[in-house]
């Protein structure tokens, strides 16, 4: 798989780049002879005087380069599903409604040893999902062109992650692929697919919690006094319900 460096300009502006081959940016270009052996750390000039650092690029970093679909899961709900989930380091996770591939990366980002389990009923969608694990350099999703609707092969999931517009109609052919304990997170963007989804829930099934990420952001110009909330923010994305198996 590709690799790529992310350069950072002015604490302001990230670009991932390719650092076997000469790239031609709007910052400037790179050489890749000025790259070569450089650490993270290391400071680097485009030919036009630019100055970036090399990091190691971590999840934000890279979702921030993905080739993105109509919608993706975003960052704020992200922490959500990765820290209620209750993932470990060793976790094998069922992850349904690939789109872009954000919540699979983000999850196998965690650790080489979490196995994610990708389905996504459309052939394009998945093939930009393939694309977006390469640029995270990520060889533990397996992804399937398959409708979860018709049943799934592997077994004793620790969690899952159900983003499709009917989870109602899925728990019930996939719940026997659960540990019992294992926690599964639907995301939903309206109130209707929750209360659908609460009352169809498979006996065996308990709500754990329902979440809604509100983000506020704020504006930091400490130079020109300048320390307040956004005038905007990343409001209503969707319903976070966590669910748990608790029998079999």
């Amino acid at each position: 798989m590709k690799k790529t460096k992310i350069f950072l300009l002015n604490e302001d502006h990230s670009i991932a780049i390719d650092d076997k081959k000469e790239s031609n940016t709007q910052f400037g270009i790179f050489k890749p002879e000025k790259i070569k052996g450089k650490k993270a750390g290391s400071k680097i000039k485009t030919h036009n005087g630019n100055l970036f650092y090399i990091v190691e690029p971590g999840t934000p970093d890279l979702i921030k380069k993905i080739i993105r679909l109509p919608q993706i899961v975003t960052l704020k709900d992200i922490g959500s599903i990765i820290v209620y989930l209750g993932l470990k380091k060793d976790s094998k996770v069922f992850d349904a409604g690939t789109g872009s591939g954000v919540v699979a990366c983000s999850l196998a980002n965690l650790s080489k040893d979490i196995k994610v389990f990708s389905y996504e009923v459309r052939k394009e969608f998945m093939k930009v999902a393939k694309k977006n694990a390469e640029l995270f350099d990520l060889d533990n999703i397996k992804f399937s062109n398959l409708d979860v609707k018709n049943g799934v092969k592997e077994k004793n999931f620790d969690c899952g992650v159900l983003d499709l517009p009917d989870p109602w109609e899925v728990l019930p052919v996939i719940e026997k692929n659960f540990k019992i304990g294992a926690r599964i997170v639907t995301y939903s963007p309206s109130i209707i697919q929750i209360e659908k989804t609460i009352r169809a829930l498979p006996k065996n099934m308990k709500v754990e919690r329902l979440l809604q990420n509100n983000e506020i952001n704020w504006k930091v110009e400490i130079d020109r006094d300048i320390l307040r909330p956004e005038s905007n923010g990343i409001l209503h994305t969707a319903f976070l319900l966590f669910i748990r198996k608790v029998a079999i």
